[in-house]
Order: C-alpha cells, then sequence, then structure tokens
C-alpha cells in the first residue's frame, strides 16, 4: 500500500505548499510598502512642511530688515522725512502700537530732556513668530516669551572716543492690524525731531521697560554698553568703568506709519 505525501509534486508542478509561500510573500511585500508610505507621509511630509515655514521665517526676517534700513533714513539724515516700503504678507498679519518699550535715559545724574521714550512699534506676524520693528531694530519674538535682536538700534557706548550716540524714533500709529495674501505699502513721516547734546558726562545709564528683555540685554552688550546684570529689567551703562569726560548726542524723532 503506497501512502500520498501532502505537497508532493509530479510530472514538474509545483505542490500546495509553493502557492502558500507566494501568497506570504505577496502580503509582506504590500504591507513593506504600505508601512513606508505612511511613514513618509508621517515624517517627511512634516519635514518639508516645517522647511517651507523655516523658509517663510527667514524671508520674513529679511523683508523687515530691508524695510528698517529704509526707515532709517528718516532718523540718520535731517533732510530726509519721509520713507516708503513694501512687504509681502503671504497670509501673516502686519500691526502697530503707540506703546511698547519704554526707555529711561539718565545723563550723569539727572534724567535727560528727551527721557522717557515710548518707542512704539510695528510688527508681522507668521505663526508663532513676531517680527518687530521698535527703536530702529529689529526683534523677533516667541509666543513662550523669548526673544533675539536681529538688528540693533542706534545706542552706541564708544568709551575710546569719549562718545555716546543714541538714535530713536518714536512711532506714532493707529493700534491696529492687517492680514492678508499680497504686498503691504507702509509709510514712515517724520513729524518731529529733538536733540539733545551734552559734554562732559561722567555716564549715561538707559533703562528699558520692555517684554524683549533678552533681545534688549543683547543689544546693550553688543553696543559697547555695562549691563547691570542685577537689575530685574534690562539696564546698562556707559562711562562708569573710565570716569571720562563723555560727549552724549541724543536724538529722539517721532513718526507717523501708516499703511
Amino acid at each position: 500500500m503506497r501512502r500520498n505525501r501532502i505537497g508532493e509534486t509530479s510530472a514538474g508542478h509545483p505542490g500546495p505548499d509553493r502557492a502558500v509561500s507566494d501568497v506570504l510573500a505577496f502580503a509582506l511585500v504590500f504591507a513593506i510598502i504600505i508601512g513606508s508610505v505612511m511613514l513618509l507621509s508621517m515624517t517627511g511630509f512634516q519635514a518639508m512642511t516645517d522647511y517651507s515655514d523655516g523658509e517663510q521665517l527667514r524671508n520674513s526676517e529679511r523683508a523687515m530688515e530691508a524695510l528698517t534700513e529704509n526707515f532709517n533714513d528718516v532718523l540718520r539724515y535731517d533732510g530726509i522725512d519721509k520713507r516708503r516700503g513694501e512687504l509681502s504678507l503671504r497670509e501673516g498679519t502686519f500691526s502697530s502700537d503707540s506703546d511698547g518699550t519704554e526707555l529711561d535715559i539718565s545723563v550723569g545724574t539727572d534724567s535727560a530732556d528727551a527721557s522717557p521714550v515710548t518707542l512704539g512699534e510695528f510688527a508681522y506676524t507668521t505663526g508663532s513668530d513676531r517680527i518687530v520693528y521698535e527703536g530702529g531694530g529689529v526683534v523677533r519674538s516667541a509666543e513662550n516669551g523669548g526673544s533675539v535682536v536681529l538688528k540693533r538700534p542706534q545706542l552706541a557706548c564708544d568709551e575710546g572716543n569719549e562718545s555716546v550716540l543714541i538714535t530713536l524714533p518714536s512711532v506714532q500709529a493707529n493700534n491696529g492690524s492687517i492680514q492678508s495674501s499680497g504686498t503691504l505699502e507702509v509709510t514712515m513721516n517724520e513729524t518731529d525731531r529733538k536733540t539733545q547734546i551734552e559734554s562732559g558726562v561722567d555716564e549715561v545709564t538707559v533703562t528699558a521697560d520692555t517684554d524683549y528683555d533678552t533681545a534688549w540685554n543683547a543689544t546693550f552688550e553688543r553696543s559697547g554698553w555695562e549691563r547691570d546684570t542685577a537689575s530685574p529689567t534690562p539696564k546698562a551703562t556707559c562711562g562708569e568703568s573710565t570716569g571720562s569726560d563723555l560727549r552724549v548726542v541724543i536724538t529722539v524723532v517721532d513718526a507717523n506709519v501708516k499703511y
């Protein structure tokens, strides 16, 4: 008596075990393909989105810095009292505020005639980041309260040449905002200019009441000032370490911003 074996082949034809193996291989390959597509959709697309958002933020920073450089001509030159520029919003929001950071400037032991100075600001917001023009500089801030200075305001302490040069805009604007995918035209007009010049000054101290502590501390350090690390708010002094007789020039330009 002969016994038939399962899976035995005859006449060169594969048995049922081979068919099972083909189905299993197809299922494994199909599962790998589906898994790869799902992994790509979860990681690759997110990486592309993050890259796109990062590029938009960098482009916005460059655009605000270019606008700032244009507007700061109003601060630098007496003969220029108006500047106009454009900003591509790309679904971002442009806003302005006449409040913002306030600077208290002390020359020796007395407050400067122009002090305190309320700087005002205008800002471009994209996602969770705000790119802010204030004090003639550019600050980037985030929702977590962090801030970084992209372009410093004009507060120069040069103890080697015994000079302090402070030039600031005080922005006046109708508080409001606009969101658009197009291009926004922004105009700055000078409405008033005040200049104070002092000689033989022992020291100058600037204190900032601001929401951008980190950015202002960095501004003082990079502009030659001696920062007061014990102060709860950004504060810095020029001339304290040398006792030099400083020549101080403080200019505050009142400017109206329209858009």
